[in-house]
């Protein structure tokens, strides 16, 4: 089994079941996963998920989008801080892992070359153990 795949389940898993994100992006939430299709908006995207593996520990970084096109980038902003909320509360727990850490590392809001959809961008860091 990939590395990335028991984590990438849980976040979208967390997102789903937040009522804060099923308000905000419908129930059921919106999450395309890589370069799945396109979805109403706003939508989420788990963009992109690196991993370094030392042997003992991997190191994940992944990537979350939001796609809006009302609200201008206030709304951007407040999707993206729903999403980080929504993250730093659950209590992540990944098949076959021990999450060690997992926090967010970065977040910011982007205007799209059609200059009507705006793009959030949420990095968050991961450190997992095998269980």
């Amino acid at each position: 089994m990939s590395h990335a795949k028991p984590l990438e389940d849980e976040v979208i898993r967390v997102l789903a079941e937040a009522g804060d994100i099923q308000e905000s992006f419908g129930m059921p939430v919106r999450i395309l996963n890589g370069e799945d299709g396109r979805a109403a908006f706003p939508f989420l995207r788990l963009a992109r998920h690196e991993i370094r593996d030392d042997g003992q520990l991997s190191d994940h970084r992944l990537s979350v989008e939001i796609y809006s096109r009302s609200g201008g980038r206030a709304e951007a902003n407040r999707l993206i801080a729903l999403v980080a909320d929504a993250l730093r509360a659950a209590e992540l727990s990944p098949a076959g892992q021990s999450l060690v850490v997992f926090y967010p590392v970065f977040s910011d809001v982007f205007l799209r070359a059609d200059g009507t959809t705006f793009r959030g961008l949420l990095r968050l860091r991961a450190l997992t153990d095998e269980a």
